[in-house]
């Protein structure tokens, strides 16, 4: 009997070479970067923005953006930014759903403001008190959004829009061309398909509709890495911990509604907005340039020009 258990114990042994050292470390997982996929990030009660909205920009975007077959919902020109509602009630909803309209909800950021005042967009211009409305209505969204305070911070605080501009202008300063190729920016947005075996490039190759996918990598990056209009398509700004803790995240947000074809975006063909070479690309692209944001000394902010 004695002999038979040191049979069982020799045989039990066979196979168990060396020790737990000996073996393979598996591959970590790569740890997703921080993103935002929703333009309301805090929850919050967005009435009292909308109904500014309603009460005073709505009008203001009817009677400046709606002519010469541009902006309106019904619009028949080349552009698809049709922001405008032919409806009051859906004004505010058409609105808010075009990323290509609000940005960040941040006066600095939001191309209903930057595309207009350096005056050069179809002779279009805001008159003071018109920008005023539109700056009020912004910083209501803002604030709701991300679960900030309406009211205006003490003297020489940070505002939100400050805030933005400082992450936004850092990370564009620590964005290169061999990171961005690195990642395969270009190849997988130009190529990203849809359904219909479209791909992005096929109607994006040269910015239209305010989103810039293009397999020319030096192009894309020459448009992403300096016109914030298509910067924010990709990225945005997380402001829902203050302005001292603003960061720039990935902008999944921005991709999530045109990829179900949700209003105000229908007519888009569908695809996944979670999972595709793109985002794969993106959030590389984003952990290799947050990398450098965070080196100290390595790269100088770098404004976005409000194109």
């Amino acid at each position: 009997m004695r002999n038979l258990f040191a049979l069982i114990a020799t045989v039990g042994l066979v196979g168990c070479v060396g020790d737990v050292t000996d073996m393979p470390t598996p591959e970590p997982e790569q740890e997703e970067p921080p993103s935002q996929d929703t333009t309301n990030p805090a929850g919050g009660d967005l009435t009292a923005a909308k109904k500014l909205f309603n009460d005073n920009v709505f009008a203001i975007l009817t009677a400046k953006c709606t002519g010469g077959a541009c902006h309106s919902e019904t619009a028949t020109g080349s552009t698809l930014t049709r922001f405008v509602a032919t409806d009051a009630v859906r004004g505010w909803e058409v609105a808010t759903g075009y990323q290509a309209l609000v940005g960040t909800f941040t006066s600095g950021a939001a191309p209903v403001l930057t595309i207009i005042k350096p005056g050069n967009h179809k002779g279009v211009t805001y008159a003071p008190a018109d920008e005023q409305k539109i700056v009020a209505w912004l910083d209501a969204e803002v604030a709701a959004r991300n679960g900030q305070p309406t009211t205006p911070p003490p003297a020489q605080s940070e505002t939100l829009s400050q805030a933005t501009e400082r992450v936004l202008s850092a990370f564009a300063g620590c964005m290169t061309i061999d990171n961005f190729k690195a990642a395969n920016m270009a190849q997988a947005w130009g190529g990203l398909e849809a359904e219909g075996n479209t791909e992005c490039d096929n109607c994006h190759n040269s910015g239209a509709e305010g989103f810039m996918a293009s397999r020319q990598a030096n192009f894309m990056y020459d448009v992403i890495s300096t016109k914030k209009y298509y910067f924010l398509q990709y990225l945005t700004v997380d402001l829902t911990q203050g302005p001292a803790a603003a960061k720039v995240v990935v902008n999944k947000a921005s991709f999530l509604g045109v990829s179900n074809a949700q209003d105000p975006h229908r007519e888009h063909p569908r695809f996944n907005a979670n999972t595709n070479p793109g985002m794969t690309a993106l959030n590389k692209f984003y952990t290799d340039t947050m990398a450098r944001v965070n080196t100290p000394g390595l790269c100088a902010p770098r404004p976005l020009a409000n194109q």
